[in-house]
């Protein structure tokens, strides 16, 4: 739903609205949606050059009252003062005259009265009890007012404008901007080519759009017209264009200027972005085509991870739902955009269980709980591992594999440092050709078996063989958890309340790639 913004004049039926004022209306303008712009107290007989249109006028009529000698009801005497005083201030566009009575004159003068009717100007009489500074302050404070909500208006537009960006790009900046200023709009570039629309209660701005190519505004035919021109780039530029069926007022025109600041970085990209794509399209490249440059591509990216001696830390994130892993990262990543920095994370190749891994570099210089702590509140559903701080030229894939092999013996939201896993003997090759050959005789004849058991195993084993842990885990009921453990025992014929049984399918499970 539109919204017409404030602009500076303010409703007269306001003023005359304000009870504190005792103000006294006399005679109307004959609109009920008369504005004013201003309160000017005068006492010049001719104040017209003083001035600004819309004025509400002030007078206790000090001067006036000199030019008005008493009269009786049937004189009519063309001496009278007021009517070519009103047909002055009406000369000059004044909406109201404010006049002041219990000094100079007892009440109204019935002839300004008829005259204010004449020309189309509202009357109200203020008593005397009602000091024109107080009229003034009240209508300070209310323009004063009306300038917050308006401000506070236009950073919830802006606000909703930049939300909108992020979220969906142009199209959704496009999409709410013209939600908020009920006008259709468009975005084209120097050639006239469209980059984005979206038309609005049946306008469209798309071929007005095509033929502007310069800031600018107009109206024809009961359609306003917008035109903001954006930051050129060398002889290329781009413009976006509102098309409304209503003018535009100042907070329209801030709304549009915003939208089109956002839509110039949508579009133009900043430079230190056009940058780091080339290096990474470089960097592509020369990994194609073998390249000897692409190590030291590749060391201008990951350089960036490191801290200040060339040191990382990589750290294995290993879950027992993508879901948590994809919140582990979303965590991770709004962690680092607070400090600046960017984050280096990739998935690792799945296993034979339903289980979900991912390897993050972070500074060589960050602690073990600093890390963990980066996750926010999805630690508490994700194993950690932390290696040692290494250089990233360090980092291999048997490394990560002995890191993930760690973080998958923990329990849910548990993290361990480099010194405390105690995991490497499980690599080595007999213990290896070991484990593999007991896995083929258990767990992986769950592999043929029905969906999940696997799953089950495996995260009933990591999280200290509790039930209700792993319902929660796994978003099932813990019956199932129960009929699932007893078909896999019956199925790799074993018997899942022997703690060594159990301690044994944790070590195959944990190391099945």
């Amino acid at each position: 739903m539109y919204i017409w913004a404030m602009d500076d004049d303010i409703p007269l039926r306001w003023l005359r609205a304000q009870r504190t004022l005792d103000l006294r209306p006399v005679t109307g303008t004959g609109d009920p949606e008369a504005v004013f712009s201003v309160i000017q107290p005068t006492e010049l007989t001719d104040p017209r050059e003083f001035l600004q249109p819309r004025a509400v006028v002030l007078t206790v009529g000090v001067a006036l009252a000199r030019e008005a000698s008493p009269r009786s009801a049937d004189d009519d005497r063309d001496d009278d003062p007021f009517p070519a005083y009103v047909d002055r201030l009406a000369q000059a566009g004044v909406t109201a005259i404010g006049f002041g009575t219990g000094l100079f004159f007892p009440t109204v003068p019935d002839s300004l009265v008829q005259a204010a009717r004449r020309c189309g100007i509202a009357v109200f009489e203020v008593p005397r009890h009602t000091a024109f500074i107080s009229i003034l302050n009240t209508v300070t404070e209310e323009r004063a007012r009306r300038s917050r909500r308006e401000q506070e208006g236009l950073v919830v537009a802006q606000e909703k404008l930049s939300a909108a960006a992020v979220r969906g790009g142009l199209d959704e900046l496009l999409t709410t901007a013209a939600r908020q200023l009920d006008a259709a709009v468009a975005v084209t570039d120097s050639d006239g080519r469209l980059h984005g629309s979206h038309d609005r209660t049946g306008w469209s701005a798309v071929a007005v759009a095509r033929g502007q190519r310069a800031s600018g505004a107009d109206d024809s035919d009961g359609l306003w017209r917008i035109t903001q021109r954006m930051t050129p780039q060398g002889s290329r530029f781009h413009l976006i264009t509102m098309v409304a069926g209503h003018p535009f007022s100042p907070h329209d025109r801030s709304v549009i200027k915003h939208a089109a600041g956002l839509a110039d970085i949508l579009l133009q990209r900043p430079a230190y972005l056009r940058r780091s794509r080339t290096e990474l399209n470089s960097l592509a490249l020369q990994l194609l085509l073998g390249l000897d440059g692409g190590d030291q591509s590749m060391g201008r990216v990951l350089d960036e991870a490191s801290d200040g001696e060339g040191l990382v830390r990589p750290t294995v994130v290993a879950t027992d739902r993508r879901a948590d892993l994809d919140r582990a990262v979303t965590a991770a990543d709004r962690a680092a955009s607070r400090t600046g920095r960017h984050l280096f994370v990739t998935d690792l190749p799945g296993t034979s269980l339903d289980t979900a891994s991912a390897l993050f570099l972070f500074r060589g210089a960050r602690a073990v709980d600093a890390i963990a702590a980066s996750f926010g509140d999805s630690a508490s559903r994700v194993r950690i591992a932390v290696g040692e701080p290494m250089s990233w030229s360090n980092v291999t894939l048997e490394r990560v594999q002995r890191l993930e092999t760690a973080a998958r013996t923990l329990a849910p939201g548990t993290h361990v440092g480099p010194y405390e896993a105690g995991t490497d003997w499980l690599e080595q090759p007999d213990v290896r050709a070991a484990l593999d050959q007991r896995a083929a005789e258990t767990i992986d004849r769950l592999a043929s078996a029905e969906d999940g058991l696997q799953a089950t195993l495996a995260t009933w084993l990591r999280s200290g063989c509790r039930v209700a842990t792993t319902a929660e885990i796994l978003g099932v009921h813990r019956h199932t958890v129960r009929s699932r453990l007893d078909r896999i025992a019956r199925v790799c014929e074993v018997d899942l309340d022997d703690p060594v049984v159990r301690a044994e399918l944790l070590l195959v499970s944990v190391t099945r790639r």
